[in-house]
């Protein structure tokens, strides 16, 4: 385990293997942050240090943890928010709080003259 931890390709799955400790709860790596954040023994004080992290993903795991308190919950997601489409579903799954716009409805049935005209329009 040791060889594994401190290599920085497979660092981050290591720490699935291993207490989590202040060293990896302060690596540089975000993603063996995020998987010290993850990891079930985490104790109340290293899920903490990690709910102060610089990043939004080391952060968004300690809220998805069922452990954490409501009230460091709440004040965690106010600090997820982001613009960016893509990394606000990604972070709402992870929490299991995203939900799925609504289904479209069906386009209108056309009839084989209307689809021929529309085809035709479209130089198809």
């Amino acid at each position: 385990m040791p060889v594994l931890l401190a290599d920085p390709e497979t660092r981050a799955i290591a720490v699935r293997y291993v207490d989590p400790s202040p060293e990896l709860a302060r690596d540089p790596d975000s993603g063996v942050r995020e998987a010290v954040a993850a990891h079930p023994n985490l104790s109340a004080e290293l899920r903490d240090v990690l709910a102060a992290d610089v990043d939004v993903f080391v952060r968004n795991k300690i809220a998805a943890r069922p452990d954490t308190p409501s009230a460091l919950r709440e004040s965690l997601v106010a600090t997820l928010a982001t613009d960016d489409p893509l990394t606000e579903w990604v972070l709402s799954s992870q929490r299991n709080t995203h939900t799925c716009p609504p289904q479209a409805s069906a386009p209108p049935r056309l009839t084989r003259k209307q689809a021929e005209d529309l085809l035709a329009r479209a130089g198809l």
